[in-house]
């Protein structure tokens, strides 16, 4: 997985571990690196001047048109995708082809701004943003203030597909054909990865979370979270992402004028718990929402969705490396979320999860009172109906710290700083 770091041996895995690091792929993944695998590093080469071409080729634009705000990290992360990690041909066919559309988005977003500035002057008013680590209702509360008609979401298809095809200012196609190569590409990552729906639940149409267009400009978790990528992390987590937020900023701003809905927007990613100064310096009138559990049971559980979803990209994912990554990363943001919220408590809202899961619209309106927002009775009967059929969606989660290398006291001591800040119980695994 990392080229410095050997895969454990199979004695030391555990019966999940095994599942993970020796996953079972379908045949047309099996075929795609097998056949492709010798080929892949010269025909989808981590070399920022090929993808930059390639980019210019698909928007249909010069390449100069993207200025050199994100050359660094672009260059960065070639770096460590070629020289860090082991992909397999698929992995390095799925992460080119995204380099070459997030920089061909760049490029026919800044022809449009030459052409039509005025898009990017409106203003995106008193955003809600929530975030939290993984498995602590993050999700379910977006997709809940999504029901309220007043709320703006992102749905996947379009996070998938932000830019329609063709000339960007043309009548726009009803149906949208995005919706429908959305559905299309859910159904697809159902099959290759089963599991998938028990650990975070891809719907079409439904509100999802930012990575994507926060990967735009290099302000999302997004490649950290798929390879791990060391050299391209340390870049990350030291630099000032207030240019990043601008430019996402900058994506709203074309969304809510390519496709109105909705007066304000919901949003999500847990990337933004340790990209609060970056993102208040971008939205000022922003409200956040910050949702709070057990962080082992975090841990944990994002350790068994990266690993399982690493299939995709790696032959042999480490479950073992990955457990100690995913205890790093959800550390790091929880310390830099509650350090970078001074002098904007006023402006997050802290939601514990028990009290999400017991009373949801109660939550709804602790956060509604922060943001300025009303909450009338058809819109609670809605998020109260949707509340309700979730209760009902039960998956199946078998899995263990063991299977990562985990040791739960070990992380006990490790999270105190947060248990002594939140009143979160302690979940028995």
């Amino acid at each position: 997985m990392l080229t410095h770091v050997p895969l454990p041996q199979r004695h030391e895995l555990t019966p999940r571990g095994t599942f993970l690091a020796y996953p079972r792929l379908p045949l047309p993944l099996r075929a795609v690196n097998g056949l492709l695998g010798p080929l892949a590093p010269r025909l989808w080469p981590f070399d920022p001047e090929v993808i930059k071409r390639k980019a210019a080729v698909k928007a249909k634009v010069p390449a100069a048109a993207a200025g050199s705000a994100f050359e660094e990290p672009l260059a960065l992360l070639c770096r460590s995708l070629a020289e860090e990690v082991q992909l397999s041909a698929n992995g390095r066919i799925m992460l080119h082809s995204q380099l070459v559309k997030n920089l061909s988005t760049r490029l026919r977003l800044a022809e449009l701004a030459a052409r039509r500035p005025g898009i990017f002057e409106t203003a995106v008013a008193a955003p809600l943003f929530i975030t939290g680590a993984p498995r602590t209702g993050t999700t379910f509360l977006q997709r809940l203030i999504a029901r309220d008609p007043l709320s703006r979401s992102l749905p996947l298809w379009e996070s998938t597909r932000p830019l329609p095809d063709g000339d960007l200012t043309a009548p726009r196609k009803d149906p949208d054909p995005r919706i429908r190569a959305g559905r299309t590409a859910v159904g697809m990552t159902n099959r290759i990865l089963p599991e998938q729906a028990t650990m975070h639940e891809l719907v079409h149409d439904e509100a999802e979370e930012d990575n994507l267009l926060l990967s735009l400009s290099h302000c999302s978790p997004m490649y950290e979270d798929i390879g791990l990528v060391p050299a391209y992390t340390r870049w990350y987590t030291t630099t000032d992402h207030t240019e990043g937020y601008r430019y996402f900023k900058r994506v709203l701003q074309f969304l809510q004028w390519s496709r109105p809905a909705g007066d304000r927007w919901v949003l999500k990613s847990p990337g933004h718990a340790e990209m609060l100064l970056p993102l208040f310096g971008a939205f000022d009138d922003a409200t956040v929402v910050q949702t709070h559990r057990d962080p082992v049971t975090s841990v944990i559980s994002f350790s068994n969705m990266v690993a399982y979803g690493a299939r995709v990209y790696f032959a042999h994912p480490d479950p073992h490396l990955i457990g100690k990554f995913a205890a790093d990363i959800i550390e790091r943001s929880l310390r830099a979320s509650l350090r970078d919220r001074a002098g904007r408590e006023h402006q997050v809202v802290d939601v514990l999860f028990r009290p999400l899961v017991e009373d949801p619209v109660r939550e709804v309106r602790r956060v509604y009172e922060v943001a300025g927002r009303e909450l009338d009775d058809t819109t609670e009967q809605a998020m109260r109906a949707y509340a309700t059929a979730e209760k009902h969606r039960s998956g199946r989660h078998r899995y263990a710290a063991e299977d990562f290398a985990l040791n739960v006291p070990e992380l006990r001591e490790r999270f105190a700083f947060y248990y002594d800040r939140f009143d979160v119980p302690q979940e028995k695994r």
